[in-house]
């Protein structure tokens, strides 16, 4: 019996700013989905005014690329941002979120080409982030790609009446590097499941 090949799995990257209307749009349903608020800073629902103002800042915005996440059949499943750039220091932060009904692995390779397209493409050095301790599978998922964790800030948040922490966590490009073919190796089937362009370098 012959085996059949899985075929990669197709994704684009496309900048926020360059989209229609209704594309963008599609960014705040998402973005306002229980499951991605409760793992941002801000948990409230995003109005359509602050949405639209938000992406209006973004395209005079030099430290910051929000990419949106399009699947094979064009559809909008999540986004990417890199913020905080320092052209200067060579660093950014990041941040991701993908619709609720997105699994498979989409986000560990979405990390992986993140962290590529930043090294590579954008020239940085250092890369950081921020994740609420109650957002494990991000921590355990940025460990995996050897993200080193700088620091903890205890009670930061105020969640159901409840104070929660945040985790900052912060990978070079020298780690990287030095990591980069154990992540391969380790990671490979599902690194090769997606295929993930980043249709305009910047």
């Amino acid at each position: 019996m012959i085996k059949k090949e899985k075929k990669n799995k197709y994704f684009t990257l496309k900048i926020l700013t360059t989209l229609t209307i209704e594309e963008q749009l599609k960014i705040r349903e998402i973005r306002n989905q229980a499951s991605i608020r409760s793992a941002m800073y801000t948990e409230k629902e995003i109005g359509l005014n602050e949405h639209l103002q938000w992406i209006d800042k973004l395209k005079s915005d030099k430290k910051q690329i929000v990419f949106a996440v399009f699947n094979e059949q064009n559809n909008i499943i999540g986004a990417v941002s890199v913020k905080a750039l320092d052209i200067l220091n060579k660093k950014a932060d990041w941040e991701f979120y993908l619709d609720k009904k997105e699994r498979g692995g989409l986000g560990a390779a979405l990390e992986y080409n993140l962290i590529e397209h930043v090294f590579n493409v954008l020239g940085i050095e250092k890369l950081n982030c921020e994740v609420i301790e109650t957002n494990e599978t991000v921590v355990k998922l940025h460990k995996k790609f050897f993200f080193v964790e700088e620091g903890f800030r205890k009670e930061n948040l105020e969640r159901n009446g409840k104070r929660i922490g945040v985790y900052f966590f912060g990978l070079t490009k020298t780690n990287w590097l030095a990591n980069k073919k154990k992540i391969l190796e380790k990671y490979k089937t599902i690194i090769e499941k997606f295929s993930i362009k980043f249709e305009h370098d910047i």
